[in-house]
């Protein structure tokens, strides 16, 4: 039930940010507090990564981008306490006061495209998602983290995606 809920709030936010775009008028989004990204372990399992700058973040939720059917959320989690910093997780079990609340499918699909950001509970705070593939997640190593640095940004590939040190993350997380 929580994952529809978050499903259809991320679909309205869209539509919101849409709206807002089309009519410049206030801006109706969540305010971003940090950024979200992905690495993986030395057997390649896959790892959440954020970096809350200010303030913090209660979960974060994994879902495949332009799923047809809308049961597009994958996964969610919860913190106790909320994260703050810089915090990782396996995103196959959770851990580090990170707990599962709708479970993980035993494997990700290849040939599928899934976002993964943190929020607040009462949508105070997000974090800007970064997208992947199971292809991209092949192609990292531990200790590289894979997010969304903007379109303009050094290094990053055409969708504005870039892959960096854990501590060049951080640096690029919160200027």
């Amino acid at each position: 039930m929580r994952g529809r809920v978050r499903g259809r709030a991320r679909r309205a936010v869209v539509t919101c940010v849409g709206a807002v775009a089309l009519a410049s008028s206030a801006a109706c989004t969540v305010p971003v507090a940090g950024i979200t990204g992905v690495t993986v372990t030395e057997d390649g399992r896959p790892v959440g990564v954020l970096m809350v700058c200010h303030d913090r973040i209660d979960g974060a939720t994994l879902y495949e981008d332009g799923a047809q059917d809308g049961s597009d959320t994958v996964a969610e989690w919860s913190r106790t306490p909320p994260a703050e910093g810089l915090v990782t997780w396996p995103l196959t079990t959770g851990g580090g006061g990170w707990s599962v609340d709708d479970p993980m499918p035993a494997a990700l699909e290849k040939g599928r495209t899934y976002s993964l950001y943190g929020w607040t509970s009462d949508n105070s705070w997000s974090t800007a998602h970064v997208t992947f593939t199971l292809a991209d997640l092949a192609g990292l190593r531990p200790g590289r983290v894979r997010y969304f640095a903007g379109d303009d940004a050094p290094g990053a590939d055409r969708d504005g995606r870039r892959t960096a040190s854990m501590e060049e993350f951080r640096t690029d997380a919160c200027p």
